[in-house]
């Protein structure tokens, strides 16, 4: 534990240490450790921000994935994955956004690498009951 500022100046002054000098040489050792944490921030956000490079043809594919899944998938499955991509569908009289968090859609574009869209279609059909979950 740190003693307070004013008692580690008051003792260095008791044992005859110039308090300037005890001063300058506490302000040289906090900047030295404020441009180390300066430095270690800087490095942790060049490395969360460095872009995340797809290649075109992995989009496109995922791409003709998903309208495949869409357009033949089960109707769950197309509710559970749209709502999980898209936050926000904005309509007006000229056009149509859909709005959702870019770093969601690179994982499931990067995700999409190793899998095929019938992979990862949910299915129903394990039920004993053949009732709805909700």
């Amino acid at each position: 534990m740190a003693a307070e500022p004013t008692n580690w100046l008051y003792s260095a002054s008791n044992h005859g240490a110039d308090p300037d000098y005890v001063l300058k040489d506490r302000l040289n050792i906090l900047k030295v450790e404020r441009d180390r944490a300066k430095a270690a921030l800087e490095r942790a956000k060049q490395q969360s921000a460095s872009p995340i490079r797809i290649d075109p043809a992995l989009i496109e594919r995922f791409g003709r994935g998903m309208r495949e899944a869409f357009t033949g998938g089960s109707v769950p499955f197309r509710k559970a994955y749209l709502q999980s991509l898209i936050d926000v569908v904005e309509v007006d009289d000229h056009s149509i956004r859909i709005k959702g968090r870019k770093d969601l859609l690179e994982k499931a574009v990067l995700s999409s690498r190793n899998q095929e869209a019938s992979c990862s279609e949910m299915r129903t059909e394990w039920r004993a009951r053949r009732d709805s979950n909700s």
